[in-house]
């Protein structure tokens, strides 16, 4: 599956986590919580990204053969993944399943969601679909690349610890907090990002591409 899985987020959540110096007797049922929803949120992910029609191509009929020329865009949420309105109620649900109850539940649930809202559509934004995916008949043929880069710590961080202030979470451990996702969710996508292919199978015309494409 190109998605990182629960268990691969659960393990770099816990070293940011113990990298920001939050190391409290709940810090691992949160990792365990974050790698929970950032899990169904990539995978989510995986699911309803979409890959712009548009993209430049050069194929010449008949036969319809040749290759795409230029990058190809994806769309950002909630076209292309999922929403903080659909992930808010994961979070809650992952956060509730690690016995994290505290009265500020409700908004750390509504602040990761947002964040993982962001990171997604920063994704979309920074990654494009590769040159070079074979054309035949007038379809795309093989898989295609992903390039660019996944958002990094320095840019979601400021932003993270945003949403959580917006929600009313100021706490001493906040800053340090907001470090921990921004480590993990620029990790998870990464990795993700390196195994994520465009699926074959794209409609083109001579000059560009006609139809959207998928990821897998």
């Amino acid at each position: 599956m190109p998605a990182p899985s629960a268990s691969e987020i659960e393990n770099l959540a816990s070293s940011a986590l113990q990298s920001a110096g939050l190391r409290g007797e709940n810090a691992p049922d949160l990792a365990k919580a974050l790698g929970q929803v950032c899990g169904q949120a990539f995978t989510l992910f995986v699911t309803m990204a979409m890959v712009a029609p548009g993209i430049p191509a050069a194929a010449s009929p008949p036969p319809g053969a040749g290759s795409t020329v230029g990058p190809g865009m994806l769309l950002p949420p909630p076209a292309g993944g999922p929403g903080a309105a659909q992930i808010e109620p994961l979070a809650l649900a992952a956060l509730t399943a690690q016995n994290l109850n505290g009265e500020q539940k409700p908004a750390l649930a509504k602040a990761i969601a947002q964040s993982l809202e962001k990171a997604l559509t920063l994704f979309t934004l920074q990654v494009k679909v590769a040159p070079g995916i074979a054309i035949a008949g007038f379809t795309t043929s093989s898989p295609g690349s992903l390039v660019g880069a996944a958002p990094a710590k320095p840019m979601l961080e400021p932003l993270i610890q945003g949403f959580l202030q917006a929600e009313g979470l100021r706490g001493e451990n906040i800053p340090n907090l907001a470090g921990a996702l921004a480590q993990t969710l620029s990790d998870a996508l990464t990795q993700m990002m390196s195994r994520l292919k465009v699926t074959p199978g794209i409609p083109s015309s001579p000059g560009a591409t006609a139809g959207p494409g998928r990821l897998m």
